[in-house]
């Protein structure tokens, strides 16, 4: 069990994709930031990509979802890029002293990392339509 597994919620969106997902190509569709005692949120649309290709030779995608973590206590933020697309490399959470550190690497658009005291997340179905 890694650090990541105690963090509520997190079990819920390992059994949706079916495994542990590293949000790679995931967009992150917004950010609201909001003030003590309130949380803040990262909402990502992220999906499972499959071995099996489409008629056009891509990956078939399903298992859309928007995956939201819940951040309360924000001790520092460090973000830069925004855009209208906001793609990730990927997305992980790491215990620090002081609570946990989303980092959130871009490809393309949103760059940063958010540390907090309390860290959960929370997943939904999403219609990329």
């Amino acid at each position: 069990m890694t650090e990541v597994d105690t963090i509520p919620g997190w079990k819920t969106v390992v059994d949706w994709f079916g495994y542990p997902p590293n949000f790679h190509d995931a967009e992150v569709v917004s950010i609201e930031l909001r003030r003590d005692p309130e949380a803040s949120y990262v909402r990502v649309h992220a999906w499972r990509t499959n071995s099996d290709t489409t008629e056009q030779g891509h990956f078939r995608r399903d298992r859309h979802a928007l995956v939201t973590y819940s951040l309360k206590g924000i001790t520092s933020l460090t973000l830069s890029g925004w855009n209208h697309q906001n793609v990730l490399s990927e997305l992980w959470v790491d215990r620090s002293e002081n609570g946990y550190v989303l980092h959130l690497p871009e490809i393309y658009g949103v760059d940063g990392e958010v540390a907090a005291a309390e860290i959960s997340v929370s997943i939904e179905l999403f219609d990329p339509q």
